[in-house]
């Protein structure tokens, strides 16, 4: 399909925050992933402990999809100047929308 309505910039765009949006999911899971990690090696044993083993293993099971995905996004770029062009529209965007919801 021949695209008439969108902006040349869309897919950069779109790329862009998709590629923000698994960033922050990959931290997320991380994040939970080093507690889980401590949670095991410094909590006392008990019943718990395998619970949280699982809830690791699926963690890190989380975070290498989020990074396929990732990579997915990253071999769609076809034009890094505009790639580190939409990097910055879409955080101005993101900082203009963030400022508007605090008002």
């Amino acid at each position: 399909m021949k695209y008439k309505l969108l902006l040349e910039t869309y897919k950069a765009d779109t790329i862009a925050n998709a590629m923000y949006a698994r960033e922050m999911e990959y931290f997320h899971y991380e994040f939970d992933a080093i507690n889980f990690e401590y949670l095991i090696n410094n909590a006392p044993l008990g019943a718990d402990t395998k619970d949280i083993q699982e809830r690791l293993a699926i963690t890190r099971t989380q975070m290498e999809a989020v990074d396929n995905t990732y990579k997915a996004l990253v071999a769609q770029i076809t034009d890094q100047a505009e790639h580190e062009a939409a990097v910055i529209r879409t955080a101005k965007k993101r900082q203009e929308d963030e400022i508007r919801s605090d008002k």
